[in-house]
């Protein structure tokens, strides 16, 4: 798991994203998919910035639908 980022056009702390450059040494980040986290600006074309590495986030365990089943709300008619 990384430091929450969300991503902003201007405004936010300048990152290089060295995901797919070896060694990989950077910051390890994760996008903040509801949106609260810390703003960066992605930088391209060898501008400087904090090297981050974006990672992807722990699955999580899928429900099983035979022992699930009972805790499932109720789904509203129209």
């Amino acid at each position: 798991m990384g430091l929450a980022v969300v991503t902003v056009a201007a405004g936010g702390l300048p990152v290089v994203d060295v995901t797919a450059i070896a060694p990989r040494t950077g910051l390890p980040v994760t996008e903040a998919a509801n949106g609260r986290g810390v703003a960066v600006t992605k930088m391209t074309g060898g501008k400087p910035g904090m090297p981050v590495v974006f990672v992807v986030p722990p699955l999580m365990r899928g429900s099983n639908a035979a022992t699930d089943r009972g805790r499932a709300e109720p789904v509203a008619r129209r």
